[in-house]
């Protein structure tokens, strides 16, 4: 089975800063690290790759210094890394990131019989990505999965949505993206870090390896745009209460009439 992992160089997210300018993430100067839930894909495909044998490549959007990811991914044990860098990459949304990895994939031979994702970025959260790569490579896709088996050349899935527990089969070609629960990332010998970044190679394609115009990745390329941004809303102070259950019930009563939510005739009966 041939797999193709996407991953993305996140910043930690405790020290994400934002250019208020061109409403985007700032990287350079950040401390990255693979987002948490496309490890769990790279993960999961290392176990399909163990059950039934195949390849796996990995691939990032990003700028050159997203090449650290793709070699700690090379040491997590993917056979094989491609870096999509480009000027003309930068800035782009969703669909524009989509639109660049779609076409990438596309340009594999042989394809993949798998794309794995993760089902969100950290720095994001949109959980776009993998459903667009999906439709730009009209692939059959399941968002969420917490459990992959290959049965009779086709792969059977769960997928809780709604309290329920989904169970699909899915035939390939297919696109699936990753819940929190599917697998355990490992851990990675230091041995193994240390030929990746010394001796692995990463493949890098620009826009021109890709058949795609200018204005149709990037900021250019991008079909939404970020205006402004808010900070969260400040959390309300808790306050405590002690007493016997009457005064309890008489005090919170006092609380809800106060702030309008209880008006004093509901109060009083």
């Amino acid at each position: 089975m041939n797999i193709v992992v996407c991953i993305k160089q996140v910043p930690d997210v405790p020290n994400i800063r934002i250019d208020r300018e061109r409403m985007t993430v700032i990287r350079e100067g950040v401390e990255s690290i693979i987002n948490p839930l496309d490890c769990i894909a790279l993960e999961a495909a290392l176990e399909l790759r163990r059950r039934d044998g195949g390849r796996i490549t990995v691939m990032t959007m990003g700028p050159p210094q997203s090449e650290e990811a793709l070699r700690e991914a090379l040491a997590f044990g993917a056979d094989e890394a491609i870096l999509l860098t480009d000027r003309a990459f930068a800035g782009a949304d969703t669909l524009a990131t989509s639109r660049v990895l779609g076409r990438a994939i596309s340009r594999l031979n042989p394809f993949p019989d798998l794309v794995l994702c993760g089902k969100q970025t950290t720095d994001s959260d949109t959980g776009h990505v993998g459903p667009q790569v999906a439709e730009e490579l009209n692939l059959p896709q399941v968002c969420g999965v917490n459990e992959i088996h290959l049965e009779m050349g086709a792969l059977m899935v769960t997928q809780l949505s709604d309290g329920f527990l989904n169970t699909l089969r899915v035939s390939m070609p297919a696109l699936l993206t990753v819940a929190p629960d599917l697998a355990m990332p490992h851990h990675v010998p230091f041995g193994d870090l240390e030929d990746a970044f010394s001796d692995r190679e990463v493949i890098r394609w620009g826009l021109g390896d890709l058949d795609l115009q200018g204005e149709e990745v990037g900021l250019v390329g991008s079909a939404t745009r970020v205006w402004q941004l808010y900070p969260p809303p400040p959390k309300r102070k808790g306050e405590m209460l002690s007493g016997s259950p009457q005064e309890l019930v008489k005090h919170l009563i006092s609380k809800l009439e106060a702030l309008s939510i209880l008006d004093e005739n509901e109060g009083d009966a």
